[in-house]
């Protein structure tokens, strides 16, 4: 191996490998760095030294033309990388990168009809091993041993942890970051690593995927082509396991016919703000780290004085939610951390003894206490920031544009927003919000504000995660701005449409993020589907929606002409055919209909039409005395007729007696009856006869037949309040006793009664 030729095999996302890095290249003063990174994304790597540029961050490399097709490649302050990435612009030194470049990939990618979203640096399979970062626990690159295998774990599998376990140790991601990560500025630190990684890959002879054989074979052309320019010192910064095989002696003829012949696609690379929770493996993230906030400190704090600020943050975090952490709760966890490491035989105490420390003096034994302090100060919550001038979209300029004209300012951590519609501010922020759900951009969940008035109350739950820059990126082929890519995302969905249900839906999302340009279409569509929609089922979801629109339109300020015309002649259509709908159903289609109904009913009555709501309760009078309709919307039917005070009593007692006739089936009767108490038992509280004529009919049902039909009639009374169940068993007590009758001899006073009349005549407003 030539003398101006190191190797450096790190860990991604090491602060001990990033430390040890930074002294072995103040010590060499490299000519040239060669950098594991992908080819085609050397040219971003210029905007990482800009001042602006905080990590963590991602360089974001995809095909222009096929947005699925998309590497993150993540970096923190401790990140190896990162760190050489600095140490370069701050020396004058070459920067090289080096990997297999992404255009290449995507070329292989597209030939095999994959579809796949590989984050960089990381290999598919478990065979490849090509970087340290994949062999922690959990990861999709690690495996557990088969049940009939050795006690060590499978070699193929997981090297690292096969080499930890020889070491004593059940886990190869803690093994690495005590032995190496918490070393840093060792002077034979790479040796160390290139000599461990040489013996592995020898002893062990594991076979490589087809991807980690191209990387490698591409790394070393281009290691050879640099020690052919002339550099004087060259450092090659790589994954530790691929450091044994970049010597440029190795494998030329073989090189050159593997990467022979591949093909390119065009790519383009930008920086994304990245978070500490996509850093860690709990994300998902393969090639992530367990806990990136300890490493940060790990990274930026003296090796001495790491442990006392750990605790003392956490002591500090736990003050600000007002749980018990003193000064000395501190020093007593920094004495227990440092304890159990003696214990160990560890140098230092690492974040599993710090963590259980922290639960038995901090969390008083119930590690359930320090979820804060897991998510803080293990994990972290933080949100990197890019330069603006950042190579960016029209449609990603024009939401930064959005994002700073409505206050909103993307943010790792969660947030309550609560927008009142009537302010000019909040009802811009609304739009935003409602328009990048529709284009699969959920920033924003909204929820449901109690206690507040619905109409003009939003409550919404704001995160944002690094992937979304994907999805603004796949969006921008739909238009130049937020609101030109809505309205087209919403009128290509309304033409794939199946049904008036989902149009209806859909306008009602257009309305609420105001999509004047695809209002027009959305209407057309609906009107298309209703004139040929004879099924009253999608009649009855349709509506619901749209009167919500006209309602939203009175708050958001929308032009709601032509969504009231189409709901003007869905009415009339939807009236004449409920009835038919209604009959012929049994017990579980007539259930699957009645929620549908009911919100049909409360949408009319919003409507606030005198003509269509006379038209609907016509058309419920029918359902009512139809004899073919269904028994549970036949008895929804009376109670919503009831309820609007379209129902005298006494015709809502007919009704009843008919239904209870013994010429009726006991099936039907008990339907009836649950429908018509549906949700509330105060029609029977308030209307006596009511509960006389349900009572004398269960009365005089025979034994079997009334055994037979209590389940049946407990499905009635289950939406009933415990106050209500309570005062009908009173009133069913009262009614199997003798009534009292009033006699003279009794001591009743009608001259003292008579006194109270007025004043409760004064009270109840007669």
């Amino acid at each position: 191996m030539p003398t101006d030729l190191r190797l450096f095999g790190i860990r991604h996302h090491g602060p001990g490998s990033a430390a040890s890095l930074v002294h072995a290249l103040n010590a060499y003063q490299p000519d040239v760095v060669l950098l594991e990174c992908p080819a085609d994304a050397e040219a971003a790597l210029a905007a990482a030294t800009h001042p602006e540029m905080v990590p963590p961050v991602a360089l974001l490399v995809y095909n222009p033309k096929q947005h699925q097709q998309a590497s993150f490649l993540p970096f923190a302050d401790f990140s190896p990388e990162w760190q050489a990435i600095q140490w370069c612009h701050r020396h004058g030194a070459h920067l090289r990168c080096f990997d297999l470049p992404a255009s290449m990939r995507f070329a292989k990618e597209q030939a095999a009809d994959s579809q796949q979203l590989l984050p960089a640096n990381e290999p598919p399979t478990a065979e490849a091993a090509g970087d340290i970062a994949t062999s922690e626990p959990g990861s999709e690159t690690s495996a557990a041993p088969e049940a009939d295998a050795s006690p060590l774990p499978s070699p193929k599998a997981d090297p690292i942890s096969y080499l930890a376990e020889l070491d004593g140790y059940t886990d190869g991601e803690r093994w690495w970051e005590l032995r190496l990560e918490h070393a840093p500025g060792h002077a034979d630190t790479f040796a160390v690593v290139l000599d461990m990684m040489t013996a592995l890959r020898e002893e062990l002879d594991l076979p490589e995927t087809e991807e980690t054989l191209l990387r490698e074979a591409f790394m070393r052309e281009i290691l050879r082509a640099t020690l052919q320019q002339g550099y004087q010192r060259v450092a090659v910064v790589c994954g530790a396991w691929h450091a044994p095989v970049l010597r440029p002696e190795l494998l030329k003829k073989e090189d050159k016919t593997r990467l022979k012949g591949l093909k390119k696609v065009a790519t383009a690379a930008t920086w994304i703000p990245w978070t500490f929770e996509r850093l860690s493996y709990a994300s998902g993230y393969g090639a992530g780290i367990l806990s990136p906030a300890w490493y940060e400190l790990l990274f930026t704090t003296p090796r001495a004085e790491v442990v006392t600020h750990w605790m003392v943050r956490a002591a500090r975090l736990l003050r600000t939610r007002d749980l018990d952490a003193s000064a000395a709760h501190a020093i007593e966890g920094v004495r227990l951390a440092e304890t159990l490491a003696v214990v160990r035989g560890r140098e230092l105490p690492g974040i599993e003894e710090l963590q259980e420390a922290a639960v038995a003096i901090l969390g008083g034994g119930y590690a359930e206490a320090l979820d804060l302090v897991q998510r803080e100060l293990v994990i972290g919550e933080r949100l990197g920031a890019v330069p603006p001038e950042q190579p960016a979209t029209p449609l990603q300029q024009d939401l930064q544009l959005q994002q700073k004209a409505t206050r909103l300012k993307p943010e790792a951590t969660s947030k309550t927003l609560d927008l009142d519609l009537r302010k000019e501010l909040d009802l811009s922020r609304s739009h935003l919000l409602h328009r990048l759900r529709l284009l699969d951009i959920r920033w924003g969940e909204p929820h449901r504000a109690q206690g507040k008035a619905g109409t003009f109350h939003e409550l919404w739950e704001l995160q944002w995660q690094p992937e979304y820059a994907l999805n603004v990126l796949d969006a921008g082929r739909l238009g130049n701005t937020v609101l030109a890519a809505a309205a087209a995302k919403a009128a290509a969905r309304a033409a794939e449409a199946p049904d008036l249900e989902a149009v209806s839906h859909l306008l009602e999302e257009a309305l609420q993020a105001d999509l004047g340009p695809a209002i027009g279409a959305l209407v057309a569509r609906l009107e298309t589907l209703s004139a040929g929609t004879r099924d009253v089922t999608h009649l009855l979801a349709a509506l619901p929606p749209l009167v919500n629109v006209l309602r939203y339109g009175n708050v958001r300020r929308t032009e709601t002409a032509q969504v009231a015309t189409v709901v003007h002649h869905l009415v009339p259509r939807l009236c004449i055919g409920l009835p038919q709908a209604c009959t012929g159903l049994d017990y579980d289609g007539a259930r699957q209909l009645l929620p549908r109904i009911e919100g049909t009913h409360q949408a009319i009555r919003l409507l606030q039409d005198e003509t269509q709501e006379a038209d609907w309760y016509a058309a419920l009078a029918v359902v009512l005395r139809n004899p073919a309709s269904s028994g549970l919307l036949a008895g929804a039917a009376g109670r919503l007729l009831f309820d609007a005070h379209q129902l005298a009593p006494d015709e809502a007692a007919m009704a009843l007696g008919l239904a209870l006739a013994p010429a009726q089936p006991t099936n039907y009767a008990t339907a009836w009856i649950e429908g018509f108490l549906s949700g509330s038992g105060l029609l029977l509280l308030h209307h006596r006869p009511l509960f006389d004529l349900l009572n004398d009919w269960l009365g005089e049902l025979p034994e079997d037949t009334f055994r037979e039909i209590v389940p049946l009639l407990r499905r009635a009374f289950t939406d009933f309040s415990l106050p209500e169940r309570r005062q009908l068993l009173d009133l069913s007590k009262q009614g199997q006793q003798p009534a009292a009758i009033a006699t003279e001899e009794e001591d009743f006073d009608l001259e003292r009664g008579l006194l109270v009349l007025p004043g409760l005549r004064e009270l109840l407003g007669f």
